[in-house]
């Protein structure tokens, strides 16, 4: 009988030492930021990985991708463009796998076109309210987040046309440093409207505290650059109001006040909003 309850007792340990979840080993860490290239062909940066492996870093490029090389010296990684830009108004970009002991991690390469100085941040999970909005005409707030113009945000006019001014404040869902915005016009076949007189643009970082830090005046009859006095909607009328500010600001709600519209109806459409950082 002992040696039966020996042997059951050595089964019992056996399957709980059995049972216990094995500790993994550490293998240290390692991050890589985005290495950013200048447009003409032989351009080159360095960027440095933050890690606390010591083992030589080996680099895979993303299937297709032979426009950029990279190399390591230690923690030092250089990238250099095999080849220009080719396109004068779109950057590019490529992912780099790296391998670093037993961890692995990935970055970004991007080349940007000639003369950009900043880049959109991604708006895929902004999301926005405000004082009214016509639901049923043009997609309401998540038309601010995409580059169909003929889809938009519209003032309400069900039921009475809702009064100056108009607000709507942007969600960012995290603070970013911005040097500029972009409000987009409604597109309706070859036309822009610019329903959008005077806006007023606010920042905050709390959804409660704003400082206004920009703003435009779009006011009609307007004489476009050929010298066309335009008065009303028109393919000449710009397709977006660029706000640029003087030095960058730090904020995770921007707020838009509609003032004044060009027509005496007040109502009016937003069809996208962007905000960019300096690249």
């Amino acid at each position: 009988m002992k040696r039966i309850s020996y042997f059951l007792s050595l089964l019992l340990l056996a399957l709980f030492c059995g049972c216990k979840e094995q500790e993994q080993p550490y293998v240290g860490y390692i991050i890589i930021e985005r290495a950013v290239l200048d447009a003409a062909e032989g351009s080159t940066t360095t960027i440095t990985a933050d890690t606390d492996i010591p083992s030589e870093m080996i680099f895979t490029m993303e299937d297709g991708v032979d426009w950029c090389t990279v190399s390591a010296s230690g923690k030092e990684i250089t990238v250099k463009a095999t080849q220009a830009n080719p396109d004068p108004s779109n950057y590019r970009t490529a992912t780099v796998q790296v391998r670093c002991g037993y961890r692995t991690t990935s970055f970004t390469v991007l080349q940007k076109y000639e003369g950009q100085t900043t880049l959109q941040y991604d708006w895929t999970t902004w999301t926005a309210t405000g004082s009214d909005v016509e639901t049923g005409d043009g997609g309401g707030y998540p038309s601010l987040f995409t580059e169909d113009r003929t889809q938009y945000w519209h003032s309400q006019y069900s039921g009475g046309n809702a009064p100056l001014p108009h607000t709507l404040v942007i969600d960012m869902q995290e603070e970013l440093e911005c040097v500029s915005f972009a409000i987009g016009r409604r597109a309706n076949g070859e036309n822009n409207y610019p329903s959008v007189k005077t806006l007023q643009l606010w920042v905050s970082t709390d959804n409660e505290n704003f400082t206004q830090v920009g703003g435009f005046t779009f006011a009609l009859p307007w004489q476009a650059p050929d010298g066309t006095i335009v008065e009303g909607n028109s393919p000449l009328v710009p397709a977006e109001e660029v706000i640029s500010l003087a030095e960058p600001v730090v904020a995770r709600y921007v707020k838009l006040v509609i003032t004044e519209t060009n027509n005496d109806t007040g109502v009016c459409q937003v069809s996208y909003f962007k905000a960019y950082g300096k690249i």
